[in-house]
């Protein structure tokens, strides 16, 4: 038994019946704004006008966690919160009063919530920010993950220290933020302080025996972390939660990723007394981050990446790893999402654990191969121990804890592929496959290359008005150099997004078979003739494992990366990474992209995957694997893809997801998300959803309960499983 301040450990019945407690608290918090963090970030800024903005920014940051409201009581099993109340949304006015149109898209209700809390804000607030602000949404940065190996192994006191030894070192701007380093790293310990004193308050006022023993672990470790290193598993965890809620509070408010928490935790396995233990501290701590609410139920896509090999292929599995998967079956919650590395050695029972969840319809964990992802990063330059300690960010990008976010960005552009395309047909007057291409690749270059100088131009921009001076002291070398993480990383890898690849490959095919000049009239009408329409649905579609469509997703990626060599050259870049991913970017980029020779209708949405277009998969899932095992993922997709798959529940058990992910892996396939559901299930759903507060479902980039979707995604989910 552990003794905690004098107290017995409570058992595990004890810990689960408080689980379920925590866990019904948070989903059922209903939508609201918290006005805490606009009203003292807009407090701090003007108290601090005249400081240069790297120390105004420092002492927002601490006066927001000096002043904000400790919520201890919705999960006690660990402190940290970034509203007063769970999915609460917090806001960054700094960046904007307006939602992530994403965010608004996709959860019902969200919309009215945030503009209902943004009009109740004090006037003087307001008008603050209509000048001060980036006037962008309220997303922040983001798309980042820290170095939380040091933070748990170290303590934030190496860090100070790291700080303090260069402090006069370099340009006034250099030890300018050095300074702010210091007062946001402090301010994050005394924050942790604060949490200590609330929680020993809180133990001597509960009666409940089992929140007191909760209460009095909670303000043992908050006495010690962040600040000095973590002896226990319950204090790794901790630590990593203050620092990653304290990242969002700074402003990075979207895609902040936990990283490899595995890994990070690994020298603390021993210090649980059981595995049901571990995956109950694993599952909270899930509980918590889903706590995080910078957009309330929104998805915040914080990616938790377990599991792996390392650079010299040993697995890098322990009882973290299957604490996490269990943990996440018991939080039932969609974001976090988790993802799960694949290599040739992974735990047998690690990986019977994962196919199980799968089939049994958590949508988790999302697959990712080590092979071509790692051996990607090390093409693009970074170190094999680096690349081989890569971690999820975001959706599904990629990038290495620490050291390499920009990879995970779109910050050099993105690359819409199809509407390349139909301009090509529209604008450029193309008439034949050559023409159209020559077209591409002009349209390609010349968006790209004012991406690479926005860029440029751009995130100093950032770096000088938003500096997150907390955020940039976890980022390897950047207290040695005196600088915002926008500004120097260990590695700046150009990142790029990319979609709509499978109805360009499909668009191309119509295009051979036809000519451009039959298809333009039913382009110019929308696809208005059925019969036509029917027709070109009978063509060769990408996902059917048919060469005479699969050829020119070849084509199409070549070209692309002929380009991008060419700009890497002009602008002097190392080599690019480049992303499929989409979240429901496909929505949005379809409303601005008229009728294509795909047969897609104007304005619809794109695919929402690098898999089949909705509709035309008609040789099953192996068919579709095989066509998108013809892409180079190493060579083509160093950023990663996204490639969602929907099974049937009757017949889809743990065996066939094994042997399905294990061929397609073992063949070079470089990332695969399952889900298993019926159609009768998910109609339940919409007309029970109480009875539903526990299925989850993968959309595409982002996990989330099934009733927390707007219409629109669920439509979606149940049309992509009638057209599988």
């Amino acid at each position: 038994m552990t003794v905690c301040a004098g107290r017995t450990e409570p058992k595990i019945s004890q810990y689960r019946e408080l689980f379920g407690s925590v866990r019904r608290t948070l989903v059922s918090a209903p939508d609201r704004v918290c006005p805490e963090r606009a009203i003292l970030v807009t407090e701090a800024y003007r108290r601090y006008a005249g400081e240069p903005m790297p120390i105004r920014r420092a002492r927002a940051f601490a006066h927001v966690l000096e002043n904000m409201t400790l919520d201890l009581q919705s999960n006690p099993f660990f402190a940290g919160n970034t509203s007063s109340t769970p999915h609460a949304v917090m806001l960054l006015p700094e960046y904007g009063f307006k939602l992530c149109p994403q965010i608004a898209h996709e959860t019902c209700g969200l919309k009215e919530c945030f503009e209902e809390g943004v009009r109740a804000l004090p006037e003087d607030v307001v008008q603050f920010w209509e000048k001060a602000s980036l006037g962008g949404t309220s997303g922040g940065i983001g798309h980042l993950a820290v170095d939380f190996g040091r933070v748990v192994r170290e303590g934030l006191a190496v860090i100070i220290a790291e700080c303090e030894a260069h402090l006069h070192e370099g340009t006034e701007a250099q030890q300018q933020y050095r300074r702010a380093m210091l007062i946001s790293l402090e301010a994050v310990c005394r924050w942790a302080e604060r949490y200590a004193q609330a929680a020993q308050e809180a133990a001597r006022n509960n009666p409940d025996p089992v929140a007191r023993f909760l209460y009095r672990r909670i303000a043992e470790a908050c006495r010690r972390v962040p600040r000095q290193p973590a002896r226990n598993l319950f204090e790794g965890l901790q630590s990593i939660l203050l620092c990653h809620f304290a990242t969002a509070i700074e402003g990075h408010g979207l895609s902040i990723s936990i990283g490899l928490p595995d890994r990070v935790l690994a020298h603390l396995v021993d210090t649980v007394r059981s595995q049901d233990e571990c995956d109950l501290l694993c599952g909270a701590f899930i509980l918590k981050v889903a706590q995080n609410s910078v957009f309330g139920r929104g998805s915040k896509t914080q990616a938790i990446t377990v599991g792996g090999a390392d650079e010299h292929g040993e697995d890098c599995g322990n009882r973290v790893t299957l604490g996490f998967l269990r943990g996440a079956d018991l939080a039932r919650v969609g974001d976090p999402h988790l993802f799960l590395r694949w290599h040739r050695h992974l735990s047998s029972e690690v990986w019977e654990e994962a196919c199980r969840l799968l089939a049994g319809g958590l949508s988790m964990p999302l697959l990712i191969n080590d092979e071509p992802t790692a051996n990607a990063f090390i093409d693009a330059g970074c170190k094999p121990a680096d690349a081989w300690n890569y971690c999820v960010i975001g959706c599904n990008e990629l990038g290495i804890p620490g050291k390499s976010m920009e990879s995970a960005c779109a910050s050099s552009g993105t690359i819409q592929l199809l509407e390349y395309l139909q301009r090509a047909i529209d604008e450029d007057g193309a008439r034949n496959c050559d023409e159209i291409l020559a077209a591409i690749r002009r349209r390609m270059g010349e968006s790209l290359r004012r991406s690479r100088k926005g860029r440029q131009e751009h995130w100093p921009k950032l770096a000088a008005q938003v500096p997150t001076p907390f955020t940039s002291a976890l980022m390897t070398g950047c207290p040695q150099w005196g600088c915002d993480l926008l500004e120097r990383m260990v590695y700046n890898i150009p990142g790029h997004y990319e979609r709509g690849l499978s109805n360009a490959v499909n668009a191309m095919v119509a295009i051979e078979h036809y000519g451009v000049e039959a298809l333009k009239p039913h382009l110019a009408n929308n696809f208005s003739d059925a019969h036509f329409l029917a027709q070109l649905k009978k063509l060769p579609k990408w996902g059917n494992d048919d060469p005479r469509a699969d050829r020119w997703a070849g084509i199409l990626l070549e070209l692309r990366e002929e380009v991008l060599r060419e700009i890497d050259a002009e602008f002097g870049h190392g080599a690019h990474m480049v992303c499929h991913v989409v979240r429901s970017l496909h929505y949005f980029d379809g409303q601005r992209i008229p009728a294509t020779a795909d047969g897609r209708l104007a304005w619809t949405p794109v695919a929402d995957s690098i898999g089949a277009v909705q509709g035309t998969q008609r040789q099953g899932v192996t068919a579709l694997l095989n066509s998108v095992l013809k892409i180079d993922a190493r060579r083509y997709y160093k950023g990663g893809y996204n490639l969602n798959i929907t099974l049937p529940m009757n017949g889809t058990n743990a065996s066939l997801i094994r042997v399905l992910a294990e061929t397609f892996f073992q063949r070079g396939g470089q990332e695969l998300q399952i889900n298993v559901f019926s159609v009768d299930l998910l109609r339940d759903a919409q007309r029970n959803p109480q009875a539903y507060h526990d299925l989850i479902v993968r959309v595409a980039g982002l996990s989330s309960r099934f009733i927390d979707l707007s219409p629109v995604e669920q439509e979606e989910l149940i049309a992509r499983l009638q057209n599988s």
